[in-house]
C-alpha cells in the first residue's frame, strides 16, 4: 500500500514538474506532460521531482522514449531551430 501511494504521489507530482524550456529541451505544456509522463516515470524515476534532471534524463534516453514523447522533443527542436534561424 505504501508503495502504491508513493507511486501515485510521484505521478501527481510529475504532472507539475516536467521540464521547462529554460531548464532543458522540452517546454512544459499539458500535451507534452501527457506525452512524456509515463516515460519519465519508467525511465527516469530518480530524477523526479527535479525538472532539469527529468528533461536531461529523457533527452539522454531518446532512443528508449515512446514515439509520442519523442515527437514532443522533435517538435521543440524544430521550433527552436526556426526561432534561432529567424534571428540571423
Amino acid at each position: 500500500m505504501t508503495k502504491t501511494r508513493s507511486g501515485l504521489i510521484a505521478a501527481a507530482g510529475l504532472l507539475l514538474v516536467l521540464p521547462t524550456a529554460a531548464s532543458a529541451q522540452l517546454q512544459e505544456t499539458p500535451e507534452r506532460r501527457a506525452a512524456c509522463m509515463a516515460d519519465a516515470m519508467m525511465l527516469c524515476p530518480g530524477a523526479i521531482p527535479n525538472k532539469a534532471r527529468i528533461a536531461s534524463c529523457l533527452a539522454s534516453k531518446m532512443s528508449q522514449l515512446t514515439p509520442r514523447c519523442r515527437a514532443q522533443f522533435d517538435k521543440q527542436a524544430t521550433a527552436a531551430s526556426k526561432t534561432s534561424g529567424s534571428q540571423h
